[in-house]
């Protein structure tokens, strides 16, 4: 800020007379010291409730507590006019927060707040009010100039409704800076007055002075501020130098710098141990001369003088010792008026994690080597296995064949036994029995008691008979050739339940079709596995078999209520390795036709159920073939 900048004498413009009723109903005080101004103040208030008139006093805590003390010590009755409501004191902050909005002073509530205060203490005194106002430097003190502005304008506002004299005094100190001159402006322009500070009693009280020698003290605070602060920012400047130079010097990261001639300029201590040179063989050399490869630095060069910033760039140097370092540079330029004057390098030693990375390449290459070994070797032993299982699924499809075909020579032979059985033996029996029938009515007559003897053993014959159809039909039932399925099983079942004493449910839907014989035979013969194990094995008093016929699929279910089967046992029956003969021959059975065993048991009885394709298996026809 240079004197040129202080307003002329021709600034009496600057604070015209506002629209008060007294033409020094608004004035302004800028003090130096808190002292002086509490004087001041002091004398005004003390002159004013003198007069009977009454002073309402808006400020801050420290200056009431002053006033009141200096009122008190030069026999000033304070507290009667307090009583009185002649002496109203009010805190400055606790003012503005009932009329401040947004950061700014709000016309209507201050109005009523202020106006209220400056009412009441009219009414109490002579008619005449002096009101002394710190606010406006409360909210300069917060830097919240616009504010202050405005709340002057509020008050030449308030002066238009309400007669009062207003004392506004802000602190000198708090001008101290170049862009508080514009502010010191508008504020002395809102007064119709200015009140000389203490310094300036000896000069001339023209208004024009005044103003002149106040703002001559905003300027001269205003160049000591910005000398101050000029001398703090260039002692913090080479604080900050010095750091970093320090810092650098330090730091655990190879840095140097070079002119545009690539000479290097400076190198910190740990680029110098890096690549083993002593300040003296490295500093003032070309930087050239220390890359192992001679189209680094030009590349590198190359994107500096596009003003860029490099980052990562690889490059391999040359150490003392001969070795070489793989390195990482972080480069930019130092441009002065369009010219390249220095760079700065940031070299980053990753000769360690390059020689990481070749290890662990090598390390990659040979587990590939040995990957690519094992998989051949997998692979054959792949093979190997995919053979013996091919053998063995060979063996076994041979095993189920020959299960197959057993099974059907086992149904044939008991149909050729229970055709024979009836044939031949039951014809004998028949014969036999017709002729004991007729020596009993011969002998009857010669001998009763030879007679009786006959009759018995004709009795015991008809018995054989008997048991030797039942035996012949429990072997292979001629109905389930003659008549299908389910007329076989209602006899069988019939024949179970007089046996047995096991009363058996048959649920049989009407029109059940024919299926193939070898598939009628399996179906019946597991029928009668499973009910020779319920009457065997489970204790149960009833038994239910439900055949239908769903999707293709023949589905069989036979159900007890008896103990059930042990959750260990369930477990080695699903397992394939149930003991029993009745359940392996079940299994075997329906595997010949692809079909599906199925057993749950609790507590309250076992259910097997049996799902079979309808459609007779191409392998079980060539079974049939070769049995027969």
């Amino acid at each position: 800020m240079s004197m040129a900048s202080v307003p002329s004498h021709d600034h009496s413009s600057a604070f015209p007379q506002k629209n008060m009723r007294d033409p020094a109903g608004h004035v302004v005080r800028f003090y130096t010291d808190d002292s002086s101004y509490l004087d001041a103040l002091d004398r005004s208030v003390e002159a004013v409730l003198k007069a009977g008139d009454a002073v309402v006093i808006i400020g801050t805590e420290s200056h009431r507590s002053g006033l009141m003390s200096r009122l008190s010590a030069c026999g000033s009755d304070a507290a009667r006019a307090i009583e009185e409501g002649r002496l109203i004191l009010l805190d400055a902050a606790e003012t503005l927060s009932r009329f401040m909005a947004g950061g700014m002073p709000n016309p209507v509530p201050f109005a009523n707040v202020v106006g209220t205060h400056i009412e009441r203490a009219r009414k109490n005194g002579n008619g005449r009010v002096s009101a002394y106002g710190e606010m406006v430097a409360v909210l300069w003190g917060e830097g919240k100039f616009d504010a202050a502005v405005s709340l002057e304008r509020l008050w030449n506002q308030l002066a238009e409704n309400h007669s009062f004299t207003l004392h506004c005094a802000y602190p000198m100190k708090g001008f101290d800076r170049e862009e508080h001159g514009e502010y010191l402006l508008k504020i002395c322009g809102e007064h119709s007055s200015i009140v000389p500070d203490e310094i300036f009693a000896s000069q001339s009280r023209a208004q024009d002075n005044i103003f002149a020698s106040t703002y001559l003290v905003h300027t001269t605070q205003a160049l000591q501020t910005e000398k101050t602060e000029r001398k703090e920012a260039e002692k913090l400047l080479r604080r900050r130098e010095a750091e970093l130079a320090e810092l650098l010097e330090n730091a655990p990261e190879g840095v140097c710098q070079t002119g545009r001639d690539h000479k290097i300029l400076w190198a910190n201590e740990a680029l110098l141990k890096l690549f083993g040179y002593s300040a003296g063989e490295y500093i003032g050399q070309n930087a050239a001369a220390f890359y192992s490869q001679d189209n680094v630095l030009p590349k590198l060069w190359e994107k500096l003088m596009r003003r860029e910033e490099v980052y990562n760039f690889p490059a391999e140097i040359r150490c003392k010792d001969g070795a070489t370092k793989h390195t990482l540079i972080h480069a930019n330029g130092l441009w002065e008026e369009g010219e390249l004057v220095r760079a700065r390098y940031f070299i980053h030693d990753v000769t360690a994690q390059k020689e990481m990375e070749s290890a662990l390449q090598k390390a990659h290459d040979e587990l590939e080597m040995r990957v690519a070994q094992r998989t051949v070797e997998l692979e054959q032993k792949n093979f190997h296995i995919r053979e013996q299982a091919e053998k063995l699924e060979s063996t076994n499809q041979g095993l189920r064949d020959l299960s197959a075909r057993l099974l059907h020579v086992q149904d044939e032979e008991r149909r050729h036994i229970a055709r024979d059985l009836h044939d031949s033996t039951g014809q004998t029996l028949a014969v036999l029995t017709m002729t004991l029938s007729s020596l009993e009515s011969e002998v009857r007559r010669l001998s009763p008691e030879l007679a009786k003897g006959l009759a018995d053993n004709a009795e015991l014959v008809r018995q054989v008979s008997v048991e030797l159809r039942t035996l012949s039909y429990l072997l292979h039932p001629p109905l389930l050739d003659e008549v299908g399925l389910g007329s076989a099983l209602q006899w069988f079942v019939d024949g179970f339940g007089q046996r047995s004493g096991i009363p058996v449910d048959l649920e049989l839907p009407s029109g059940f079709p024919r299926l193939p014989r070898d598939l009628e035979t399996a179906i019946y013969r597991v029928v009668q596995e499973c009910l020779t194990n319920i009457h065997r094995h489970s204790q149960s008093p009833v038994a239910t078999i439900r055949l239908s016929e769903s999707a293709g699929r023949v589905i069989l279910e036979v159900t007890d209520k008896g103990k059930g089967i042990d959750q260990q046992e369930l477990s080695r029956i699903a397992s394939s390795c149930a003991p029993g003969v009745g359940l392996r021959g079940i299994r075997e059975r329906i595997q010949n036709f692809r079909g599906d065993l199925e057993i749950t048991s609790d507590g309250k009885g076992t259910r097997i159920k049996v799902i079979i394709p309808m459609d007779v298996n191409p392998a079980l026809k060539q079974s049939e073939t070769a049995a027969n």
